[in-house]
């Protein structure tokens, strides 16, 4: 039973899939039984929407209780996929429907984060915060998924993510009006970031250089702007009733996190 994306000599250390042991064991659980990964995804949907409800409480109490569900939406996120592939059933209107899901969900979190201090001091600036690090955190995002596909693709793993997400074929078990529909929300959504990723990466890694995406000690650095690394640090930001401090932090350390990591790559592999 197949349930990770990539076989196991090809693993590293990826710091934003640290529930994926205990979603193999959930997985192993729920394969024989009629649950379907689109039930997973709409398990996590809604405890990801009462993490969000939580928040928007603004109690100390309702944070912590939220932190401890974004965790368990991460879970859940791990084992719609892993389901799917133990299944020898992978789908790329699942693949499209889960990173509109985590978008969405991204977007009701962190606007609900911000929703109390906004109506506490009657200020736009915390919903402007909570904008700045949906869209910062997006992008980061972003540059960890074209990473992890890159990889991917060069060691013969999963293929439901491409590096190019234009075009409309699918699992022959997909549905190809709802894959049409989900594709073009999608390029709505990431497309820009997908093919602003991809230029500057051509630009720091020009003619990609051998070694330039197996690098497994980058992948494990650029794991860190992960969705799953993501919830655990708002989680823990909740937990200490802070939980704004996670929307400063991906706004601010973590843009200059990746433009350290771009760095490393133009100083490596551009230079050499």
């Amino acid at each position: 039973m197949n349930l990770d994306k990539v076989r196991p000599e090809h693993h590293f250390l990826d710091l934003s899939d640290y529930a994926r042991p205990l979603a193999r064991r959930l997985t192993h659980a729920l394969a024989p039984t009629p649950v379907m990964p689109v039930h997973v995804t709409l398990a996590y949907t809604l405890v990801g929407l009462a993490a969000a409800a939580l928040y928007a409480q603004g109690t100390t109490l309702a944070s912590a209780l939220a932190g401890l569900l974004l965790l368990v939406k991460s879970l859940l996120d791990a084992v719609d996929g892993s389901l799917a592939r133990a299944r020898q059933r992978p789908s790329r209107v699942g693949r499209f429907l889960d990173s509109l899901l985590d978008f969405a969900l991204n977007a009701a979190v962190y606007l609900a984060i911000a929703w109390p201090w906004a109506r506490t001091t009657g200020s736009p600036q915390p919903l402007a915060l909570a904008l700045a690090a949906l869209l910062s955190a997006t992008w980061q995002g972003s540059a960890f998924n074209y990473y992890s596909v890159a990889y991917r693709l060069r060691v013969g793993g999963e293929s439901t993510s491409r590096l190019d997400e234009s075009g409309e074929d699918g699992m022959p078990w997909d549905d190809p009006r709802a894959l049409r529909l989900l594709l073009a929300l999608y390029a709505l959504v990431y497309g820009w970031q997908d093919r602003l990723m991809a230029a500057l990466d051509r630009w720091v890694t020009p003619g990609q250089p051998p070694g330039a995406y197996t690098d497994r000690r980058f992948l494990t650095a650029v794991t860190a702007m992960g969705l799953g690394t993501q919830l655990a640090i708002i989680a823990l930001c909740s937990w200490i009733g802070r939980p704004l401090w996670a929307l400063y932090a991906f706004v601010g350390p973590f843009n200059v996190y990746f433009v350290g990591l771009m760095a490393y790559r133009y100083t490596r592999y551009r230079q050499a």
